[in-house]
């Protein structure tokens, strides 16, 4: 599977006159834009989806599965908007996506889960007019690029407490997905009717399998910590039988995470939490030049409980975080830097059970390689009901 093709009019199209499609740019290099998939609590607090008080049903935390109370599902909704400038032009874009679906039910003293998100974003689109020669004959030439696709996964799991502080959880999961290429250039009228469109489409298919692992605990009184890592085969890349290009497999590294929050004082809690994963070794697989790193990410958060919004509890949350990127569509190292903020909203309460929670983060944030800066708002609203 070849991705010279999709970086080469990425960075061509950026410059350009002509419209873009899509979330980021950084989604055409690699296996894409990572995705995480996260609440709109831990996006406000710049977490990175493990070490909160609670229980929560996240993919990055299977552990905190174990410490939810009754079933419970949340679906996640990302709207964001995106300027992306190279070169003194700008271009701006924006786009929808739903990361995560999950549910939980209780089965052997522990809860049983499932899990639906996106891990990279290949979507992107541009077009833009350029002029050849022909015959010593200038011809306006329209060229137009469409990529769509993601790399997502399906994972099903089972967390439980262990001890009265401490849970622990593991989720097995296999990759889904599909990307679709197709690169299209017509010539003006003027060229002759002898002159035909050139097309060059590819479409491939994602197939691995992962097991991520963890477990959380209560150190002291208000003090929580969780860990996790995940493991996972190669992730393959399968060409239709139409497809000029062929198939491709994907070293997927280790990942590593760790959180912890703490109360500062009645009703205010700080957060903490890190990741790390080299994907330096992808580089050779992706036969199309493209950079790919190690990336750190960590985050911080400030939680105050106590605020209150149309007479209900609407705890009040700010956030920074910064993470590398794996890919670039330059030489240098990609990463983005998010301030956010937001709240949660408590819909229906019976004693101190929450069946219905609202979350809001919103986050203002960047990301740059070489010449390439992308400026961007992004929102990200879940919803999560218990006793289903």
């Amino acid at each position: 599977m070849s991705s010279r093709s999709s970086i080469l009019v990425a960075c061509l199209l950026v410059v350009g006159a002509g419209p873009l499609s899509g979330q980021s740019l950084f989604g055409s290099a690699g296996l894409g834009l990572p995705i995480d998939a996260l609440d709109g609590r831990s996006r406000a607090l710049g977490n990175l989806g493990l070490g909160l008080s609670g229980g929560a049903l996240l993919p990055s935390d299977p552990a905190a599965a174990g410490r939810l109370r009754l079933g419970t599902g949340v679906l996640v909704a990302q709207p964001s908007w995106t300027k992306a400038s190279s070169g003194g032009e700008s271009n701006y874009f924006r786009g929808t996506r739903f990361p995560l679906l999950g549910a939980a039910y209780p089965v052997f003293g522990g809860m049983a889960t499932i899990h639906f998100t996106s891990l990279m974003e290949q979507d992107f689109g541009g077009v833009r007019e350029t002029t050849l020669t022909l015959g010593g004959v200038p011809v306006v030439a329209t060229d137009s690029f469409e990529q769509d696709g993601a790399v997502s996964a399906m994972n099903v799991g089972f967390a439980r407490m262990i001890t009265e502080e401490t849970s622990v959880g593991v989720t097995v999961g296999r990759y889904t997905g599909a990307v679709d290429r197709i690169f299209v250039r017509t010539l003006d009228s003027n060229a002759g009717s002898a002159v035909q469109a050139y097309v060059s489409a590819g479409s491939w298919s994602y197939t691995g399998y992962l097991v991520t692992g963890g477990v959380a605990t209560r150190l002291i009184d208000l003090v929580n910590v969780s860990a996790s890592a995940t493991w996972s085969t190669a992730l393959d890349a399968t060409a239709s039988g139409t497809t000029a290009g062929g198939d491709g497999s994907f070293d997927v590294p280790l990942q590593l995470r760790v959180g912890a929050s703490a109360a500062l004082a009645q009703g205010l809690t700080i957060s903490a939490s890190a990741a790390r994963a080299d994907w330096s070794g992808v580089a050779d697989d992706l036969n199309g030049g493209t950079e790919a790193n190690p990336t750190t990410a960590f985050g911080v958060g400030l939680e105050l409980a106590q605020a209150r919004l149309l007479g209900r509890e609407a705890p009040l949350r700010l956030g920074f975080r910064h993470s590398g990127l794996p890919f670039s569509v330059g030489s240098e190292d990609a990463s983005e830097r998010i301030f956010s903020g937001g709240f949660g909203l408590t819909l229906n309460q019976t004693g101190e059970v929450v069946l219905a929670l609202l979350d809001l983060g919103v986050e203002k944030g960047r990301r740059s390689a070489d010449a390439l800066d992308e400026n961007f708002w992004r929102a990200t609203l879940s919803l999560r009901l218990s006793g289903i």
